[in-house]
């Protein structure tokens, strides 16, 4: 049975279809296997004996034609399950990651087909659904391998694809993690499978199912504003929303007007309420590594009562709260004159909106895109709002907008009420990227005590950069803007700082690159994930890095991160390559970071955004000629990413700090009008971050590091520990420098001389 983890709210009805027993098909099928979701077929077929363990020896390329198959989940809806969902006005199927090309049907009828791995998918399907009768969905996924192969072929312009020992496909032109077709760190699955939760959810009446924050810090507090966001049916409804934060008396209460009609089918509603928490009130949330203070998490609650229906009666009401009718929220002893106060407002999600909790597409019926993430804490509980409040706020019917479609994770609710309430967390804090002159940031930090020496030698640095000047920026109309030498006059020509204050502090930050925890998404485990994190805390590490060829980490990830002060650098998912730039790629993008920056808004632990991995740095490559040779092509390709990208970044959060790239010489002009890059030698320390990798130096010895303000990347490769060695390879048959098994995992064809070297400047080597 499946699992009904949130039963009637007024007849509302959300069905869990994790738990039932999936089939498991490939293209031909001449494999059927049963199985639970999320799940990969690289790993049901090995758990049920039909592969060896890929990562076992030559496991990669014995079971390298997993990702050439089709595969097909299949799960059944029994006749008294649909009846229960077929009782509401709507029903929607909720897909929270699909990996990743793939076609959705319903008893045989395609009803929503996905292309991101990044992203979250909802669909309506009541018509689809046979009521007194079982029903069959079925989510068939292409092999990602042939897609990206077969648009890339079909795209205008030739974009070439950075490639290791052993990689396949083409991942810049499918939105999947890079890292899955091979890297210079690990295997080349391009593994298909469900990497979510999938459910049916049924309802009658507006049901809050989403949030997300923007905050923004003032001379005497941190003014919020919190994006409350409401599926509504074609009756639309009307109630009260009551956003809080419990533990300082901060509310904000007020009446909502949904309206009707058949546009609502799916359609997603969003009302915004803003509160003003002072200095005074709250406690700081402080990074790791320096005692500097706590890690102090506040709860935020949100509550809907429709109108005339009875709550629980724990949820704060206006009079506890001290909240007035026109829905402006204050937290206690606010001082109104001083700016203190600031209306709630209700406006449905705009076209271009879309984002962590949905993605809307028209284009071929309607299509939805959810995120999951931080809604795991969604509940349908009882609350009590007390009195309807007069003076209703209208919300009319939407163009495409936010869907944020609930991950139950408590037990199942079995009252009638119409009444739904979510939580969430919050952390005040201000994060600041000071990139200032030289002599300032000097004056800044130490007074007119240096300590050390900042000095750079301009001179020789000049000569190593090309003649037409050491910098230069294209906006994105595709001019170009010089800015040369050193002149302290041009704004950018002097060598800039590069580091972090928290709550106004310089803070010393080492830190790590986190990349996938497991080849198999769905081996992810919370465990996983707090034992790599805590080993992280007892390194002293206050920064992690989650690196952009991979994937955004799950909840538990974040979460723990905010609860044990380690600050997150977010890379958004692009790396090493350029990608396509037309305007279905570009939507997709812009529905991607939307919804992930909507999941991540919340998290005090995410620092700042980054647009990718090395995409600027790729410029400099030896073997990138055809980028270096078309580079205006090519330089209009990435800033129109780049524009995507942050723009979404910025409609969330518009305070969220953005960086282009890791690493990247930092902007020229960030104003929310204009965004322009500064290019040029990557390496030259005198401007923005910088990746160290100098493998035929001696890795101990600090001279040779880069003379850089900050590594966003550096390393060394390394021979692994025996016992990981023994997991992978028979130790008799495959151990030792230049065995052939021993070559076959390491995907830098250059990499054993280098480790001989390295070794052989410290140790005395076996002959």
């Amino acid at each position: 049975m499946a699992a009904w983890l949130l039963a009637a709210v007024h007849g509302a009805e959300v069905m869990r279809l994790d738990s039932k027993a999936w089939q498991l098909t490939n293209g031909n099928g001449s494999i059927a296997l049963s199985t639970t979701i999320p799940a990969y077929p690289l790993e049901v077929l090995r758990t049920n004996g039909v592969i060896g363990d890929p990562l076992y020896r030559y496991g990669e390329q014995d079971s390298r034609w997993v990702a050439y198959d089709t595969w097909t989940f299949t799960v059944q809806i029994t006749a008294e399950e649909t009846a229960k969902l077929a009782s509401q006005d709507q029903i929607v199927l909720f897909l929270g990651g699909v990996d990743t090309v793939a076609n959705v049907s319903v008893n045989g009828q395609q009803v929503l087909e996905t292309n991101n791995f990044h992203r979250h998918w909802s669909v309506p399907v009541k018509k689809y659904l046979m009521p007194a009768a079982p029903n069959t969905i079925s989510i068939s996924i292409a092999p990602a391998y042939n897609k990206s192969i077969e648009y890339r072929d079909a795209h205008s312009y030739h974009i070439p694809t950075l490639y290791n020992t052993g990689s396949i496909g083409a991942y810049n032109f499918v939105r999947k993690p890079a890292f899955d077709f091979g890297w210079d760190w690990g295997p080349a699955f391009a593994a298909s499978g469900i990497h979510g939760s999938i459910e049916l959810i049924a309802f009658s009446s507006p049901t809050l199912t989403g949030a997300y924050l923007a905050q923004e810090a003032t001379d005497n507090g941190f003014k919020l504003k919190i994006t409350s966001q409401f599926l509504v049916p074609t009756a639309g409804g009307e109630g009260t929303l009551t956003v809080a934060i419990p533990e300082i008396k901060a509310v904000n209460i007020q009446d909502i007007e949904f309206g009707c009609g058949p546009e609502n089918d799916g359609d997603i509603f969003e009302v915004s309420s803003e509160i003003f928490v002072a200095k005074d009130q709250i406690q700081l949330w402080w990074p790791a590594g320096g005692n500097y203070g706590p890690h102090k998490l506040y709860n935020v609650t949100f509550d809907f009562a429709p109108t005339g229906a009875e709550c629980s009666p724990d949820t704060p009401t206006s009079d506890s709260t001290g909240a007035s009718k026109d829905g402006k929220g204050l937290a206690p002893d606010s001082n109104p004159a001083a700016g203190n106060s600031a209306a709630a407002a209700a406006s449905p999600a705009s076209a271009d909106s879309s984002g962590v909790d949905v993605d809307l597409d028209l284009s071929n019926g309607l299509n939805l895109g959810v995120n999951l993430g931080d809604l795991v804490d969604f509940n349908l509980n009882l609350p009590i709002i007390g009195s309807i409040l007069g003076g209703l706020v209208p919300a009319t019917p939407s163009n495409p907008g936010n869907l944020g479609i609930p991950k139950p994770n408590n037990p199942a609710i079995t009252s009638t009420s119409q009444c739904s309430s979510l939580q969430k967390r919050i952390g005040f804090r201000t994060v600041e990227l000071v990139q200032e002159p030289l002599p300032q940031a000097i004056k800044s930090l130490f007074g007119n005590n240096t300590g050390f020496n900042f000095s750079q030698d301009t001179v020789d640095i000049d000569g190593i950069l090309s003649a037409e000047g050491w910098q230069w920026a294209m906006d994105d109309k595709g001019d170009w803007t010089m800015f040369p030498g050193l002149d302290p006059n041009v704004k950018g020509a002097v060598p800039e700082s590069y580091y972090f204050r928290i709550n106004g502090i310089p803070i010393y930050l080492k830190g790590a690159n986190v990349i996938p925890m497991t080849v198999i998404p769905s081996n992810t485990t919370t465990e996983v994930i707090n034992t790599m994190l805590t080993a992280a805390l007892e390194a002293n590490q206050n920064l992690l890095r989650v690196w952009g060829g991979g994937l955004y980490h799950p909840q538990a990830f974040y979460d723990f991160c905010d609860e044990h002060g380690i600050l997150i650098w977010q890379d958004a998912m692009f790396g090493g390559s350029h990608y396509p730039r037309d305007p279905e790629m570009l939507q997709n993008i812009w529905e991607e970071i939307t919804q992930q920056a909507e999941r991540l808004s919340w998290h005090p632990s995410v620092a700042l955004w980054c647009g990718n991995n090395e995409l600027e740095l790729s410029y400099e490559w030896p073997n990138n000629t055809m980028v270096r040779s078309n580079r205006n092509m090519f330089v209009t390709d990435y800033m129109k990413n780049i524009q995507t990208v942050r723009k979404a970044i910025k409609k969330v959060n518009p305070s969220s700090i953005f960086v282009s790239s890791s690493p990247t010489k930092g902007a020229l002009v960030d104003t929310p009008e204009d965004y322009q890059i500064r290019w040029g030698w990557i390496s030259d320390p005198r401007f923005g971050s910088v990746h160290h990798y100098d493998y035929m130096a001696d890795c101990e010895d600090f001279r040779t590091y880069a003379a850089a303000k900050f590594a966003s990347e550096f390393g060394w490769p390394s021979y692994p520990l025996p016992e990981t060695y023994a997991a992978a390879m028979i130790p008799e048959t495959d151990w030792g420098v230049g065995n052939p098994m021993n070559e076959f995992r390491n995907r830098r064809t250059d990499v054993t001389p280098q480790f001989l070297y390295q070794y052989g400047l410290h140790f005395k080597l076996p002959k």
